[in-house]
């Protein structure tokens, strides 16, 4: 899977990388900090590990869901972290995917998958089985849609479904996977995008949709109303240089920044709340973060770590 410039590619000089990790590493004692306490990393099936895997979800039971789009499918793990079975693989048809980027999963179980390259969504059971493909809708420029992620908000019965090329955002009745209408259009302003990438929902139902070019997250309410932005770009804690995914837990959204390879929180309102840190109070250092999700049950955090090749879980203090 080619990984192209508006979805993430890395392109930034060496030396001003160095530059901006040294600014964060440290300016991060004024901050506050969050603790992983344990660490692990999940690097795929034996026979066939993980090449830039892309983002996870964990299901009702505690499985986790790993996107693993370089080989066209989905690798799933219980909850001790041992293999229990894959599904997917490289085509068009039912249950096949085609360079798939973003997942997510509901209360009961259903697994959802933006299936980029078929420009669709797929909706799995929680053991593999293909329930049904949607495709999205058709755009007036003639730009082909790429969904890059989709998110679940069973409380609200929404689906929401990020359109990276066209710049939008598409909402879907959960209930029956219909249509509804698109949010946004290009630019930089307020609820415009530039590349959307991946996307979560708060308890809330605050959406939040991560613009690695516009370097911030931006917050809409579930009318799709404007809150406001996280994040915004620089190299201080609080600012962002490549934001790539996020997730919402309790009070806090988690961001990670693939280029300086760490996670930082805030609340939803933009405040920033500190950098996840280890025991010894040292920043996280991760290889290009990219997806984020968790166990909430068990605050159990899961970073992928696409460069890396890797799925890192860290369990939260």
């Amino acid at each position: 899977m080619k990984v192209t410039a508006h979805r993430g590619c890395e392109y930034s000089p060496c030396m001003a990388g160095l530059f901006l990790v040294l600014a964060l590493v440290t300016t991060v004692h004024a901050a506050q900090r969050i603790t992983a306490r344990a660490r692990g990393v999940i690097v795929g099936p034996d026979d066939e590990p993980f090449s830039m895997p892309s983002d996870a979800a964990v299901g009702p039971d505690g499985s986790l869901y790993v996107l693993d789009g370089v080989h066209h499918r989905v690798v799933v793990y219980d909850s001790a972290g041992q293999f229990k079975f894959q599904f997917g693989s490289r085509g068009s048809g039912p249950g096949q995917l085609l360079s798939p980027l973003g997942i997510a999963t509901t209360p009961d179980g259903k697994v959802y998958v933006a299936d980029s390259g078929n420009h669709r969504f797929q909706v799995f059971a929680a053991d593999g089985k293909p329930l049904s493909a949607v495709p999205l809708p058709a755009q007036a420029s003639g730009v082909p849609p790429d969904p890059t992620d989709v998110v679940v908000d069973a409380t609200r019965s929404k689906l929401y479904v990020v359109d990276n090329d066209n710049h939008k955002l598409h909402v879907y009745d959960l209930s029956n996977n219909n249509f509804e209408q698109s949010w946004g259009r290009p630019g930089q302003g307020r609820r415009q995008f530039r590349f959307p990438f991946l996307i979560d929902v708060s308890s809330e139902g605050y959406v939040l949709v991560v613009e690695p070019i516009n370097t911030r997250v931006q917050v809409l309410n579930p009318k799709g109303k404007f809150v406001g932005f996280i994040g915004a770009w620089g190299v201080k804690p609080g600012q962002l240089f490549r934001p790539k995914g996020v997730v919402a837990f309790e009070d806090r959204v988690f961001v990670t920044d693939s280029y300086l390879g760490r996670v930082q929180m805030f609340d939803i309102r933009g405040n920033f709340l500190g950098v996840l840190t280890d025991s010894s109070g040292t920043p996280v250092q991760l290889t290009t973060p990219t997806g984020i999700t968790i166990d909430g049950k068990r605050r159990r955090l899961f970073v992928v770590e696409l460069k890396a090749d890797r799925v890192c879980w860290m369990d939260l203090e």
